[in-house]
């Protein structure tokens, strides 16, 4: 419990002077009358209410004439009337000589308020008891930031649940995984060949077991990424020929999404980044337009100036809603809904972490009308640091 600053103590004081104008009693009614952050007021023996402040009134709703001789349960809810606390607290009071308590309190428009409640017995120099003197303080934004406290720490653990959960679960499927995919491989690659009909029954088992794979790699990504273990190992490549190479391997997928992919280039652009990593990047992105802009082209573009490269991914589909366009980079977000497309939201999020960690950035372009449009800067040399 928190004590109040105001120790309602002081208001039983007498002054040898208290009869004349201006006296250090006058003065002190006077400085309680006026307080505004706290209820000030007096009760009698029997809890009915003998002076109000104006805290008092901003805070319970009640003018002086409204409240003055009402007893003080009247602040209390039907629960704590039910179980007779208001009687209960003054008993405490009158045999301790103080109590303090925090609970709601009701207002006269009938809202509810987190209240701290002191309460203390007001006695003459024979022990006879006079009344009481209560000081209340409205604590409800505190209890408010407090319960956002625990709400924020509760969803990040629930976070944290997740990902450590994500995390073993990545790392306990990517082995068998990887051994079913070799084993279909190997009947593929068998000499004396299959039946046609099983060949194209393992080749489609083969593609889902790829896709299985690469949704497993980016949730061991993402792992990494959220422990700080992600790390690049930069070498010295040129940026045309990996994207290139990237374009090769999309080839059939885009064929049978029925779209062409363009890539246009300036020339040799080198520089030190993560080949893998950055051929992941554009594998991301090319994987989001070959399936939310199926049937149209989709074209890649390279240029460079003497520090940077930019690399431009833009295709004709619907493009990305404005409402979506915050939140696509982030964790588990998409922009599309997922009954119409699979996918867990994490391409994009992957690939502005990377882009990030060599000292570049990510964007879309919002001036297009039509199609998705990113635009990646690549830092030609990484800055010290930046690789993580």
């Amino acid at each position: 419990m928190t004590t109040s600053p105001l120790e309602p103590e002081i208001l039983h004081r007498e002054s040898a002077d208290a009869a004349r104008p201006g006296s250090m009693e006058e003065r002190f009614r006077a400085l309680v009358s006026s307080v505004k952050d706290y209820a000030i007021f007096m009760l009698d023996p029997s809890g009915r209410i003998e002076t109000w402040n104006a805290g008092a009134e901003r805070t319970k709703g009640y003018t002086a004439d409204e409240i003055v001789g009402q007893h003080m349960s009247r602040f209390y809810t039907p629960e704590d009337l039910e179980r007779r606390l208001p009687a209960t607290l003054l008993a405490q009071a009158e045999r301790e000589g103080r109590v303090e308590s925090e609970g709601w309190r009701v207002r006269k428009d009938g809202t509810r308020f987190w209240a701290d409640v002191v309460i203390t017995a007001l006695v003459d120099d024979c022990g006879k008891l006079m009344g009481y003197a209560k000081v209340t303080r409205d604590l409800t934004e505190r209890l408010r930031a407090q319960e956002e406290q625990l709400w924020l720490a509760h969803a990040e653990e629930a976070v944290r649940l997740r990902d450590e959960f994500l995390s073993i679960a990545a790392h306990e499927l990517r082995t068998p995984l990887s051994a079913v995919q070799l084993q279909l491989q190997g009947l593929l690659e068998r000499p004396e060949g299959l039946d046609p009909r099983i060949r194209s029954k393992v080749e489609r088992a083969c593609r889902s077991g790829e896709r299985l794979v690469a949704l497993v790699d980016t949730l061991m990504d993402v792992s990494r990424i959220t422990t700080g273990s992600f790390n690049l190992a930069p070498s010295r490549f040129d940026l045309t020929v990996a994207v290139q190479e990237v374009v090769e391997r999309f080839r059939e997928h885009a064929t049978r999404a029925g779209s062409t992919v363009t890539l246009r280039s300036d020339g040799v652009l080198d520089g030190r980044w993560d080949r893998l990593r950055i051929e992941q990047v554009i594998t991301n992105l090319l994987t989001n337009a070959l399936k939310y802009a199926a049937g149209t082209p989709v074209e890649i573009t390279l240029s460079g100036t003497e520090h940077d490269v930019m690399v431009t991914v833009s295709d004709g589909g619907p493009g990305i809603p404005e409402s979506a366009q915050e939140r696509i980079f982030l964790r588990f977000e998409r922009a599309a809904p997922m009954r119409n497309f699979g996918g867990l939201g994490l391409g994009l999020y992957v690939a502005r972490q990377i882009v990030e960690a060599h000292g570049g950035e990510i964007q879309l372009d919002r001036l297009r009308p039509k199609g998705a449009h990113f635009v990646i800067r690549l830092p030609r040399e990484q800055s010290p640091g930046s690789a993580g």
